[in-house]
C-alpha cells in the first residue's frame, strides 16, 4: 500500500546555497563564466566594445542571510525575448519543462521551439545522470544563468503533471544525500 506523500515530506532544496552543497558536482553552473564558456558566448572581465552590461560572475541566493561577494563581468547585451524555464530531470531524462515569459510575468502553456532545443541538448550534455530540478534564464536562445532548483516564479503555480515529477525528483529517501563537505561531516557525525 502506497501511502501518499505531501509536499512537505519532500527532500526540496530551498535555496541556492543547500544546492551549492548537494549537487557538488554540477555547481560550475552558478560560475557565469565557466556556464558562458560552455556555450561559446563572449564575456570579459573588463568593460569593451562588444561587452558592455555588467553582471554578476557568480550569483547565489540564500535565505540563511549568507553574504558572498561575487566579481563581476561584462557581457554582450542580448536581445530577444526572456524566458525563465524549469526542466524536471530523472536519472537525466527530462519530464517536462515548464516556461515563465519575463515580459508578461506569466506562465507560457506553450513551448518554445529553439528554446526548448537549447535546454534538452544543455541538460543532455552536462546533467546525462542528474535527479533534480534545473532552471534557466535565457534571453533569446541563449543561456544566461542557471540554478539547480525550481525558479520562484513558477513555484508559485503547478500543475498535476509537476506535482507528480516534483514528489517523485524529490521523495526523501532512507539514505541521506552525501555530496558536500557539509554533508559527509553531518552524516559521519549521525553514525558515531
Amino acid at each position: 500500500m502506497q501511502r501518499k506523500i505531501e509536499i512537505e515530506d519532500l527532500d526540496i532544496p530551498q535555496d541556492d546555497v543547500e544546492c551549492w552543497e548537494r549537487y557538488s558536482k554540477h555547481r560550475w553552473v552558478y560560475d557565469k563564466m565557466r556556464l558562458l564558456d560552455a556555450q561559446n558566448i563572449k564575456w570579459s572581465p573588463y568593460e569593451s566594445e562588444l561587452c558592455t552590461v555588467r553582471t554578476a560572475g557568480m550569483d547565489l541566493h540564500s535565505k540563511k542571510g549568507l553574504v558572498h561577494s561575487p566579481a563581476y563581468i561584462y557581457i554582450e547585451k542580448y536581445n530577444g525575448q526572456h524566458i525563465l524555464a524549469s526542466a524536471y530531470i530523472s536519472k537525466g531524462d527530462i519530464g517536462i519543462i515548464r516556461y515563465f515569459d519575463k515580459s508578461t510575468n506569466t506562465e507560457s502553456q506553450e513551448s518554445v521551439g529553439n528554446i526548448e532545443l537549447r535546454i534538452t541538448s544543455f541538460v543532455t550534455m552536462y546533467f546525462p545522470k542528474f535527479t533534480g530540478i534545473v532552471s534557466v534564464e535565457l534571453i533569446g536562445t541563449y543561456i544566461v544563468s542557471v540554478i539547480l532548483r525550481l525558479h520562484p516564479e513558477l513555484a508559485l503555480t503547478a500543475n498535476t503533471e509537476s506535482i507528480k515529477l516534483l514528489k517523485r525528483i524529490y521523495k526523501k529517501n532512507d539514505v541521506a544525500h552525501i555530496n558536500g563537505l557539509t554533508d559527509q561531516i553531518h552524516h559521519k557525525s549521525l553514525i558515531s
